[in-house]
């Protein structure tokens, strides 16, 4: 206990799982190494594509509050059933960049053929989250609101933080696909940021985030979706002259996703948590 005026316990079940709770609310993330062999034939009869060359599929970051009846996690299962399986899919950066496409597979072609593979090799997700209970019938709706970046920026005691991997594959060593959380719980509220970062060497650079933030002592779960993304020269040009030929910043998430301009697609939602149908849970 540290010297906030609310009260909260912080959670350590095993060295795979800690979190804490809070006014209500319990905030728990779960690490775990990779699949091991059976694990990985068990998922993959749900999953439809190939799984990630590194796939954290016991690991998990949820936030529940009992009070509200409600449960809502990320999970690295539910995000690979969002990426594209079909042949479709595999072809989309093809389609969609086909002048750097071309470049990069002149330069390499023999290797380059191989990724291009029937479904989004990419392992691009629109995943933003899973809200697994909610008692009393809610769910997320659009909203105008947004969460407030900046009063996030103004510093105050960090009571909790912890960040997990979900997947990553390094897309047959052209490049990176990475899905993780992060989450932090300060005396306000709590602020969560799951990020796709995908890197297609010499082709583009895209970002797929979902921000939830929940102010304590208010009834609103707010969620936002953003994707962006931007052609690879695009964004290494503006690595600092004096970097000379160091391209290290190119992968770095978030030096990334300070260049990469206005999103593409912007979703607004928010979970009312006193919504639904009983009046008591």
């Amino acid at each position: 206990m540290s010297s906030s005026s609310l009260e909260y316990k912080l959670i350590k079940e095993n060295n795979s799982t800690q979190g804490i709770s809070i006014e209500g609310w319990k905030i728990v993330t779960k690490k775990l190494p990779i699949l091991n062999s059976q694990e990985i034939e068990k998922v993959q009869k749900e999953i439809l594509v190939p799984l990630p060359e590194m796939f954290f599929g016991n690991n998990s970051l949820s936030v529940s509050n009992d009070d509200y009846g409600v449960l809502f996690e990320f999970s690295p299962i539910d995000a690979l059933k969002l990426v594209d399986s079909t042949k479709e899919g595999g072809e989309k950066v093809k389609v969609a960049y086909s002048e750097e496409w071309t470049l990069k597979s002149s330069k390499n072609h023999e290797h380059i053929k191989d990724v291009i593979k029937p479904y989004d090799w990419t392992y691009s997700t629109l995943y933003s989250g899973t809200l697994k209970i909610a008692s009393k019938g809610q769910k997320f709706e659009k909203t105008t609101e947004r969460i407030d970046i900046e009063k996030l920026k103004i510093p105050e005691p960090i009571l909790f933080y912890d960040e997990i991997m979900l997947f990553e594959d390094e897309l047959a060593d052209n490049g990176t696909a990475v899905l993780s959380a992060k989450v932090r719980v300060m005396e306000s509220g709590f602020f969560i940021l799951q990020r796709f970062f995908l890197r297609v060497d010499d082709v583009l650079f895209k970002m797929n985030e979902t921000r939830v933030y929940h102010e304590f002592g208010t009834k609103s779960l707010l969620k936002e979706y953003s994707s962006r993304e931007e052609h690879y020269f695009k964004i290494k040009a503006q690595i600092p002259v004096y970097k000379g030929d160091d391209i290290s910043q190119l992968t770095n998430p978030d030096w990334v996703s300070s260049k990469l301009t206005n999103s593409e697609e912007l979703i607004l939602e928010n979970l009312n948590l006193l919504g639904g149908n009983y009046s008591k849970i």
